[in-house]
């Protein structure tokens, strides 16, 4: 079946999300659970020409910025029906010789929740680290006097505020970004520096998410993430103080010299970075338009016994590669760019039209797509729909965004490499081991490895062990469904089973007994 087959009958008959339930932290318990080898699926996904096929290099169109205005003196409670319930202003002084930043942020937040607010959260990543963030002040027409905890951010407002109605709070506040660590702790690098580059992941307090009368912050943990996030507009003005470092940031930038950027980025989980005086920019264009970007520092040509291989080359391919795979089969992509840049951390990590590789596997690129090159630059897009446009809950459900995001690199392969199914399910999965509940928390684990074993590659089982249930027609309508109906929401399994039939929940049922804790599926 041809992939416009194949898509025509994603859009039919499908079993849209309902509303999911709130996002609430299940009892850990302890899990002891195996799977055998799975083997390969024979049919392609599609007949796309193959990788570099036609990976010739597109100049970057200038961008075109059209600020979105916000009336200062504008009635707050009858804002247009289309206003974002979450708008950041941002402005930003960035001192690349001391590693920090001085930043205004002014939040307007909307009120579309059942009831009252009598208080505003933020999650506040940084503030992880020790010494990473102080806190300069809070201020508003209706704001108390604020308290931060760990990373929660309370700013009590002295008027409730009324369903339908907005707030404005400016946070004043600086950033000194810290040395990418070692050990564990290097994997949090997204926030961090080396020599030459200093990365600002979740560098920005974000409203919390509200369910059930309250405001999510899950605590912080060595393993996975911990993010809850909502959907935001951001409009953000940077200065960099050395104008020799350059600028890698997601959405619509545009560069007025002497280091002076302006950035807006609408229905984002996040607002991320990256600065380097030594970024190489490579651009090409997908086929749908979206110009894709990666950046590289300087090193990612690597002579082999085959004579010079270019890393920054292949990231590009793959990145433009997957992302118009990923918009046929799950849905178009949120933006009109894709950034990747290279980060001096270890494995990689995901943002809105944004992601991080590790240099680690440029370094080890050797001319062949055999390697995690290809695999984490294709993980970190496939995030772009399992992230940036269904959110979810990271901390409690993890496998809903990294099973499937881990799931779309086999997809990738079949397309493009099918040659190479058998050796990523050997060194992606096999060779681990895997065991654990796919639904488990992250804080469930004693090691990363045992986090991914579990989350990732075992839910890699279970969906591929899925698709073997229903076929690959009605096991990519499914993800596709799923995608559209809750793109900008945050959801919980609830929202993915909801697509399911239930002569499919039926078909399905004993790999849900194997691979699950709660195999009733029941949010």
């Amino acid at each position: 079946m041809t992939l416009l087959a194949l898509i025509a009958l994603l859009l039919c008959g499908c079993n849209l999300a309902s509303q999911p339930d709130p996002l609430t932290r299940p009892t850990a318990t302890t899990f002891s659970a195996s799977a055998s080898a799975i083997p390969t699926l024979g049919a392609r996904i599609s007949t796309l020409a193959p990788a570099g096929s036609n990976a010739t290099a597109t100049p970057t169109p200038e961008p075109t910025v059209e600020a979105v205005v916000v009336d200062e003196d504008a009635d707050l409670c009858a804002l247009p029906d289309d206003a974002p319930t979450t708008l950041h202003r941002v402005e930003a002084e960035i001192d690349p010789e001391t590693r920090s930043a001085t930043v205004t942020q002014t939040t307007r937040y909307l009120n579309r929740t059942v009831n009252t607010v009598s208080d505003l959260v933020f999650n506040v990543e940084p503030n992880y680290w020790a010494g990473a963030f102080t806190l300069d002040g809070v201020t508003g027409e209706t704001v108390g006097e604020a308290s931060i905890t760990g990373r929660r951010l309370t700013v009590p407002l002295t008027e409730a505020l009324e369903i339908g109605c907005a707030t404005t709070v400016t946070l004043a506040f600086t950033l000194n970004v810290p040395p990418v660590s070692t050990g564990v702790e290097a994997f949090k690098g997204y926030f961090g520096h080396s020599e030459r580059q200093i990365n600002f992941g979740h560098w920005l307090p974000t409203v919390a998410v509200r369910a059930s009368g309250g405001w999510i912050t899950r605590e912080a943990f060595f393993a996975g993430e911990q993010n809850v996030l909502d959907v935001a507009d951001w409009e953000v003005d940077l200065r960099i103080r050395d104008d020799s470092w350059l600028l890698a940031a997601p959405g619509e930038v545009t560069e007025f010299g002497n280091g002076r950027y302006t950035g807006q980025l609408q229905r984002a989980r996040d607002y991320s970075i990256s600065i380097s005086p030594d970024f190489i920019k490579s651009t090409e264009m997908t086929r749908d338009g979206a110009v894709v970007e990666v950046y590289t520092l300087g090193d990612t040509e690597v002579l082999t016994g085959d004579g010079m291989v270019d890393g920054a080359r292949h990231a590009l391919t793959m990145t433009t590669r997957s992302l118009e795979l990923f918009t046929e089969l799950y849905g178009p992509y949120l933006y009109d760019r894709m950034v990747i840049v290279q980060g001096d951390f270890p494995d990689g990590m995901e943002f809105s039209g944004f992601g991080f590789v590790s240099t680690t596997w440029f370094e080890q690129y050797t001319g062949e797509p055999d390697g995690f090159l290809m695999l984490i630059t294709v993980h970190e897009v496939a995030h772009q729909w399992w992230y940036t446009q269904v959110g979810t809950d990271a901390a409690l459900t993890p496998w809903l965004d990294e099973a499937l995001s881990t799931y779309s690199e086999y997809a990738f392969i079949e397309q493009f490499y099918p040659n190479l199914a058998e050796w990523w399910w050997e060194f992606r999965i096999e060779q681990h081991s895997p065991e654990g509940f796919v639904d488990s928390t992250v804080y469930e684990f004693t090691t990363i490895r045992a986090y991914i074993n579990a989350v990732y590659l075992n839910g890699v089982r279970m969906l591929h062990q899925m698709r073997q249930d229903l076929g690959s027609e009605a096991f990519f309508g499914i993800l596709r469904a799923y995608a559209e109906s809750n793109n900008g929401r945050v959801v919980s399994p609830t929202a993915f089973w909801s697509q399911f039939t239930p002569e499919q929940l039926a078909a399905t049922a004993e790999t849900r007994a194997r691979y699950l804790r709660r195999a009733d599926v029941g949010g």
